[in-house]
């Protein structure tokens, strides 16, 4: 496998990441709401929309910045190591595919509970999103959900 550019890996991990996600949450829409309490139901969209957003929210901003044609970045063109983005990919690719396997192995009818599927889906988005926040915060930099407010005169005198 060839080095690749900085700005294509983006686009892989970034677009895979909120597609696979959006896709994820449609798939809970329409294989799980027919099967899950209300409750149950908005739980579980709820286990995977803060990692949707804020997986969104960095490469919006990254595509974003780079929308005008023409507009090229410097290290957008520089070569990634093939370790890094062979490990980018694997590990954006086994956590989309985690979560949409547990979606669908449950509404397939798999034996286990709501609970059973809240918990698996919490334990998948927490242990391999924490891998996951790592590649994005090193390809994206650090994204806040909310947007960060001003200095406050207040908060200047304290």
């Amino acid at each position: 496998m060839d080095p690749m550019r900085l700005g294509r890996l983006k686009d892989i991990i970034g677009f895979s990441l909120v597609g696979l996600h959006l896709l994820a949450i449609g798939l809970c829409f329409w294989l799980l709401k027919p099967r899950l309490t209300p409750e149950d139901f908005h739980l579980t969209v709820l286990i995977l929309t803060p990692i949707t957003a804020i997986f969104a929210l960095a490469y919006v901003r990254e595509v974003a910045r780079v929308m005008l044609v023409g507009t090229t970045d410097e290290i957008d063109q520089k070569l990634v190591a093939t370790r890094f983005s062979t490990l980018s990919i694997m590990f954006t690719l086994a956590f989309s595919l985690a979560v949409l396997y547990t979606i669908w192995d449950y509404a397939r009818g798999n034996a286990q509970s709501a609970d059973d599927l809240k918990i698996s889906l919490s334990t998948i988005e927490t242990a391999l999103g924490a891998f996951l926040g790592l590649i994005v915060e090193t390809l994206f930099g650090k994204v806040s959900p909310l947007p960060q407010k001003p200095e406050t005169p207040l908060q200047a005198e304290a």
